[in-house]
């Protein structure tokens, strides 16, 4: 299957694209310029937010898949530039999934949602694809809307659009400013002597659910192959754990313990995010995680001591 990856340059992209590519298809990746300067074969450089950009590269490419993950992830940034996140979460999977209508309208297609569509009232409830959703920041209301305009297309023009909603993915190659690796940089530095034993770190006491972003992409490359037309599915391994034990983890894979110092511009309010239960997923497509969360963390440690 020919498949177009959106943000295929970026942290779940680039695994995303190496398992569609082991899985036999033909992956194309599509980022913008400043993210691929120099775009080889298999690529193509487009802006999600113009429209014509977007026609232009479904009518070149004819894909019989599109992965949509391009758009910004970074929670708090709805709150600085709320109309930026509403321009590219919202208006960019518009363009993309009108320009699919047009030019490509078999194309099987997944918009990537969010766990956050869900909320965090009530967290000892598990959520599963008919809870109610409940979006408390300005990013995960662009999801919702992204989200629900996608199942939209489904059912009103019959299009083979899917959406999916993963939990908090860490992994191989994460930007430094999200907390796996920031903690696991900081650990090496100590490690290697570029810095003295103290930890700054944000509130240990949140409680999310952390897999590995392999198995998040290992799913969205079974659902592009198996998925359902027109239904949401999460995207969990079910477990969820404390930043604390995160922490805790690490410092046990790099062998050291240093002392940790709280950092008020890390700091955010204690709160525990809801447990999805991804039983339509496995039912529909066979996916199973992989990587337990001690692999995960040890494949981190490694790629950022590696730098």
């Amino acid at each position: 299957m020919r498949v177009l990856v959106t943000g295929a340059r970026g942290f779940v992209g680039r695994h995303l694209v190496a398992e569609l590519d082991a899985a036999g298809h033909e992956a194309i990746g599509l980022s913008r310029c400043e993210d691929c300067p120099n775009p080889d074969a298999n690529e193509r450089v487009a802006d999600i937010c113009r429209r014509e950009e977007m026609d232009a590269v479904i009518r070149e490419v004819r894909p019989e898949g599109c992965i949509h993950l391009a758009g910004i992830a970074f929670v708090p940034v709805g709150w600085t530039q709320p109309r930026l996140v509403f321009d590219v979460n919202v208006g960019g999977a518009l363009n993309l999934i009108e320009a699919i209508r047009e030019h490509a309208p078999d194309c099987r297609t997944v918009v990537v949602s969010s766990a956050l569509v869900y909320g965090a009232a009530d967290p000892d409830r598990p959520r599963d694809e008919r809870s109610p959703l409940d979006p408390q920041s300005i990013y995960a209301v662009s999801k919702v809307a992204a989200d629900l305009n996608a199942l939209l297309s489904a059912r009103h023009h019959g299009l083979p659009v899917m959406t999916a909603r993963p939990c908090n993915h860490i992994g191989p190659g994460q930007a430094s400013d999200f907390m796996a690796p920031s903690f696991a940089r900081q650990l090496a530095a100590i490690v290697a002597g570029r810095a003295a034993p103290l930890m700054r770190v944000g509130n240990l006491e949140s409680v999310r659910e952390f897999m590995d972003v392999r198995d998040v992409a290992y799913a969205y490359r079974l659902l592009i192959e198996r998925g359902r037309a027109g239904e949401a599915y999460n995207v969990s391994a079910g477990c969820a754990v404390s930043v604390g034990a995160i922490l805790e983890k690490l410092c046990a894979i790099a062998g050291v313990r240093p002392r940790v110092e709280t950092d008020p511009a890390r700091y955010r309010p204690t709160d525990r995010q809801p447990v999805l239960i991804s039983e339509k997923l496995r039912r529909d497509t066979g996916w199973s995680p992989r990587f337990s969360l001690d692999q995960t963390l040890a494949d981190i440690y490694r790629s950022v001591s590696a730098t």
